[in-house]
């Protein structure tokens, strides 16, 4: 498996409408091949947010995140205060 940590910084009064672009992002990606699961995150001054996604593969992981990226883009990047970061890494399961 896969996963994908995407960050970016906004402001703290955005919350409200970073929360409903996480909604919009999750509804969507739960239709999309190899997903498997998210959560979002945000920082304790609201101005750093994220989202760890993961994905059966890597292949479905990139796929994924460019799917997101096209849906959710035009509306994210009137919220941003800098330019968002994305890493993809393979999971490692303890045994």
């Amino acid at each position: 498996m896969f996963a994908r940590y995407f960050t970016f910084h906004s402001t703290a009064e955005n919350r409200p409408a970073i929360e409903k672009v996480a909604d919009d992002i999750y509804r969507h990606s739960v239709t999309l091949p190899g997903f498997v699961s998210a959560t979002y995150v945000m920082s304790d001054e609201g101005t750093t947010y994220g989202a760890f996604s993961v994905w059966q593969s890597r292949e479905t992981a990139e796929a994924g995140g460019q799917s997101i990226r096209e849906k959710v883009m035009p509306t994210l990047q009137g919220l941003l205060t800098a330019p968002p970061e994305v890493t993809v890494m393979e999971v490692y399961e303890p045994k």
